[in-house]
C-alpha cells in the first residue's frame, strides 16, 4: 500500500511526464533518438508515460533470436553468443539486420490498425541514420497516421557516461558502433535544429537532458532514501527538457530555447570532425538555414 508521500509524489510525477498530444490513446507516433547508452529505456519509463505506447526495439528482437538459438538450437550462426563481448554483438546485430526484422515488426505493429484506433507506436532508434525515421513515416502516414501526430524526441546524455553505461548494461555495444551512433544523432538533431524536419514530421520535437545531474528523485522524508512506486520504480521528482518544436506549429525563432540545446550539444556530444561545426554555434544563425516559406 502506498504511503502518503508517494502518492502525492506519484501524483507529481504525471502532471510532469511528457504527454504527447495530450495523452491521447490513439494516433501517435513517437521517434525516441539517442546514441547507444543514452538511457532511452530509462527514459520511456520514467519521463513520458510509455505504457500508453507498443515500443519498437530491434534489441528485444536480438534476445529474442538469441533465446531460441540457445534454448531450441536454433540458428547456429548465433549460439552461445556473449552479449559482453562486442564481437558477439555486432555478429548479432548483422544477423538480425539481414532477417530485415526492422520492416517486419513494423508490418507486425500495423497489421490490425484502422483508422478510428490506430495504435500509439514508440520507434526506439538511435538516429544514427536519417533514414532510421525517413523510410517509416510514408508507411505510417499510409496506414493513416496524421504528420501533426508523428513525434520526435531525442535523449541527449554525456558520452562519457554513455560509455560508462554501454560497458556496465547486459549487452556491450562496440565502441566504435557507439561512436557512430553519438556522432549520427548529434548530426542529425542539428540539421531539425536549423530546420530540416524529416518529411512527413509535424509533431512536437523535444530534448532531454538525461544525465544524473539533471534528474532529481523524490527521497522519503524520514529515511532521506529515494522513494519507490507499488512496482519497485523510483519516483522521478524533475527532469530536464526542452520543447523545440510544438505539434502542428513550425519550429520559431526562439533564439533562448536553441541556445540552451547548442549549450548542451557542446557539453555532452563527442567531439569529431562530424560534431565540430556545432559547437559553440550562435543560434541567431541558424535563422539563415531555416526553410522559407512560401
Amino acid at each position: 500500500m502506498l504511503t502518503f508521500s508517494q502518492f502525492l509524489a506519484e501524483q507529481y510525477l504525471e502532471e510532469k511526464l511528457i504527454m504527447y498530444n495530450q495523452g491521447k490513446r490513439y494516433g501517435q507516433i513517437v521517434f525516441l533518438a539517442g546514441g547507444a547508452g543514452s538511457g532511452k529505456g530509462f527514459a520511456i519509463k520514467n519521463f513520458m508515460e510509455g505504457e500508453k505506447f507498443k515500443i519498437r526495439d530491434v534489441d528485444e528482437w536480438k534476445k529474442a533470436f538469441m533465446k531460441l538459438a540457445d534454448t531450441k538450437k536454433m540458428y547456429p550462426t548465433i549460439q552461445n553468443l556473449s552479449l559482453k563481448d562486442p564481437k558477439s554483438v555486432y555478429k548479432l546485430h548483422m544477423f538480425v539486420k539481414k532477417k530485415n526484422i526492422k520492416d517486419k515488426s513494423l508490418d507486425l505493429l500495423l497489421r490490425d490498425a484502422n483508422t478510428r484506433h490506430l495504435p500509439n507506436i514508440m520507434f526506439d532508434i538511435t538516429m544514427k541514420d536519417a533514414s532510421d525515421i525517413g523510410d517509416v513515416i510514408p508507411k505510417l502516414v499510409e496506414a493513416g497516421y496524421d504528420a501533426k501526430n508523428i513525434h520526435l524526441t531525442w535523449v541527449l546524455t554525456n558520452y562519457a557516461v554513455a560509455i560508462l553505461n554501454n560497458r556496465n548494461r547486459e549487452r556491450v555495444v562496440p565502441e566504435d558502433i557507439m561512436l557512430l551512433s553519438h556522432e549520427g544523432a548529434a548530426t542529425n538533431m542539428y540539421d531539425v535544429i536549423k530546420g530540416k524536419l524529416p518529411r512527413g514530421l509535424n509533431g512536437g520535437v523535444r530534448v532531454i537532458l538525461n544525465n544524473r545531474d539533471n534528474t532529481i528523485v523524490w527521497a522519503d522524508p524520514d529515511t532521506k532514501k529515494p522513494m519507490k512506486t507499488s512496482q519497485g520504480d523510483i519516483i522521478i521528482k524533475d527532469f530536464t527538457y526542452l520543447i523545440l518544436k510544438k505539434e502542428g506549429k513550425s519550429i520559431g525563432p526562439e533564439t533562448d530555447v536553441k541556445r540552451q540545446i547548442l549549450s548542451w550539444i557542446a557539453a555532452n556530444v563527442p567531439k569529431t570532425k562530424l560534431t565540430k561545426d556545432m559547437m559553440g554555434v550562435d543560434p541567431d544563425l541558424l535563422d539563415n538555414f531555416m526553410p522559407k516559406k512560401t
